[in-house]
């Protein structure tokens, strides 16, 4: 993380937690990357729903590999 020298200690720790959850969103698998959409569209549902839009959330089958 160049070019931080100027920042707090607070600043430099919410950056580097950041990137850390960054790269532990990248290294999921696949499945539990779209089991993390599925969730998200759960959670945005009623918000779209109140605002009068048709929503349709994805259903997903049952997997023993990953679990949230």
């Amino acid at each position: 993380m160049e070019g931080m020298d100027s920042l707090t200690p607070d600043i430099k720790r919410l950056f580097q937690a950041k990137e850390d959850r960054r790269r532990k969103l990248a290294a999921l698998s696949f499945p539990e990357k779209v089991q993390i959409i599925v969730q998200l569209q759960h959670m945005a549902t009623p918000i779209l729903r109140a605002r009068g839009e048709n929503v349709n959330v994805w259903t997903l089958r049952p997997s023993s590999d990953c679990e949230m």
